[in-house]
């Protein structure tokens, strides 16, 4: 016989078990159906909720999801972008801005003085600027280097309006000029070989005795000292041939000269100040006034 409590077989004649001393014929565990658990349709075993629930349980509490860091090192990579185009557009402003308002500011002017010659007004803008003085011979100018103002000369009123200088080389120079204080003129010179023609504006300034611009064969007691300004416009030699090297301009298309003048006498005197040959083995060139015509 089986025992239905231990599951021991043993003999029938004997009334218990002689291991759990339960009476034979009894039932136990082992002789009873097994149950199963009932549940409604749709429902989740029990078996699969506790191990959803061991799961869920296995999680240590009190612990959060942190969020990613990086969203916020992507907003400081843009946020440094930014700072980076901020500073590159205020580098760029200061350092063109200067140049625009000049450019600006020339166009302004170029306009107001376009405009103001074709309506006639010469009041809004004239030849002279307003700080500026007009030379007149014999009159003395006080030098202010904390209040600087320029004596603008008219070189026809120097030069009598033509004049002309025989140089060393036996070469014939003459220089003529209209009115105006940027009065054009007509420079030429006969070289025994051909001759030299050049037009273009002029440009006349006086100097101070203080900005020790006068040389010591002109003193400034006899002689004003201007700067002289030929700026060139069309130039040719003779029948188009080329131009000699002797009459080469500097890299602006312009001659500078200091030009000494004699108010008492009318002595015009000129030095070349950019060392070319135009004079050739002059230092200085005394011009003498033609009569017109």
């Amino acid at each position: 016989m089986k025992c239905q409590h231990c599951g021991i077989n043993f003999d029938d004649s004997e009334r218990e078990c002689p291991i759990c001393g339960a009476r034979a014929g009894s039932k136990g565990r082992l002789g009873a159906e097994p149950k199963r658990a009932s549940r409604a349709r749709g429902t989740t075993p029990e078996r699969e909720s506790r191990v959803e629930y061991q799961s869920a349980k296995a999680r240590p509490a009190g612990r959060r999801a942190r969020t990613s860091a990086k969203p916020i090192q992507e907003n400081r990579k843009k946020n440094n972008g930014r700072v980076i185009i901020v500073v590159i557009i205020i580098f760029v402003l200061v350092n063109l801005l200067p140049s625009i308002i000049s450019a600006v500011s020339e166009v302004w002017d170029n306009f107001t003085y376009s405009f103001d010659s074709l309506t006639g007004s010469s009041d809004a803008y004239t030849d002279t600027y307003d700080d500026d003085l007009v030379y007149v011979p014999g009159e003395d100018y006080s030098y202010d280097p904390d209040n600087y103002r320029f004596v603008r000369a008219d070189l026809q009123t120097l030069t009598g309006g033509r004049a002309a200088a025989e140089l060393a080389d036996g070469s014939t120079l003459e220089l003529e000029v209209e009115p105006g204080e940027m009065g054009d003129y007509v420079l030429t010179v006969q070289d025994g070989t051909g001759t030299y023609t050049e037009n273009g504006y002029t440009w006349c300034s006086y100097n101070y005795p203080e900005e020790l611009s006068y040389d010591e064969n002109f003193p400034p007691d006899q002689y004003d000292c201007f700067t002289l300004s030929l700026s060139a416009e069309a130039y040719f030699y003779s029948d188009g041939s080329a131009v000699p090297e002797r009459y080469a301009l500097d890299e602006y298309g312009e001659r500078w000269f200091l030009l000494y003048y004699a108010p008492e006498s009318g002595v015009v005197v000129l030095e070349d100040l950019n060392g070319s040959p135009l004079f050739e083995a002059d230092e200085y060139v005394a011009l003498a006034t033609l009569e017109n015509g």
